[in-house]
């Protein structure tokens, strides 16, 4: 459990929370002097929350904080709380969400181009609270508000942790491997995805090329997978290993 010198009651009026880049709960209602005293009280439970998870993960640096929300226009961090515990209440859980634009492989080995690809990037439920369920309750909560289903979520990293509670509750447990540290299912392209995000065939051209993205149909692209548009797919601290396979050496969700 997470304590703070503040009394949480007044951000959780619900066990969760959804908080955006304004880093106000989604359900917070108030004058500007109160705006400005929950933003700073949200700073500070998200960036121990995203500290807790680095530390879970033995990561050198926190994945999730305050600051890289409020730069995100397409992030999403539902907070889990018990706001009846202790004095001031606790905070028990948090799960980062977003939409990232990639390259992925399907199962062939054809390139496809994913605009807004819905993706899982930090999961995490205090020691003392896992195994009650509280993990599955967070996002299952996250899906339904997000209107997407985990077959098609691509996932940054995850923890063995996490690869279990996703074969355990739904059924996931055969990857496609990359190497741009997503995992995704098989079936991540069956079907439509997730509200409009089609993915479609995206192959390489010299201009594409020449811009680092490496594209290839080459038969190599199951071992090699593809390359991650954006600039923060090599964070720091984060190890360099590949998480198509599900090994145990990714590390950037922790849960459970």
């Amino acid at each position: 459990m997470v304590d703070f010198r503040f009394d949480i009651k007044p951000l959780f009026p619900q066990q969760i929370i959804k908080v955006s880049s304004n880093l106000l709960p989604h359900t917070f209602r108030g004058d500007r002097r109160q705006c400005l005293d929950a933003t700073s009280k949200m700073s500070e439970i998200i960036d121990r929350l995203g500290q807790l998870s680095a530390v879970s993960q033995g990561l050198t640096k926190p994945v999730t904080s305050a600051q890289r929300l409020r730069t995100s226009e397409n992030q999403n961090i539902y907070l889990l709380a018990d706001p009846d515990a202790g004095q001031n209440g606790v905070v028990t859980g948090l799960l980062k969400v977003g939409t990232k634009d990639l390259y992925l492989f399907d199962e062939q080995g054809v390139t496809r181009k994913m605009d807004q690809s819905p993706s899982i990037l930090d999961f995490y439920v205090h020691e003392s609270r896992q195994r009650a369920g509280l993990g599955k309750h967070l996002f299952e909560t996250m899906l339904k508000e997000e209107q997407w289903t985990p077959l098609k979520c691509s996932v940054d990293r995850p923890s063995e942790k996490l690869l279990a509670f996703l074969g355990k509750h739904y059924g996931l447990v055969r990857t496609i491997p990359h190497a741009n540290h997503f995992v995704l299912y098989e079936g991540f392209f069956n079907g439509p995805q997730n509200g409009s995000n089609n993915g479609h065939h995206e192959p390489e051209t010299p201009e594409r090329a020449k811009n680092g993205l490496h594209i290839t149909n080459s038969p190599n692209t199951q071992l090699f997978g593809a390359t991650y548009l954006g600039n923060d797919n090599i964070r720091g601290g984060r190890r360099s290993s590949g998480a198509g396979a599900g090994h145990g050496q990714s590390q950037s969700t922790a849960l459970l």
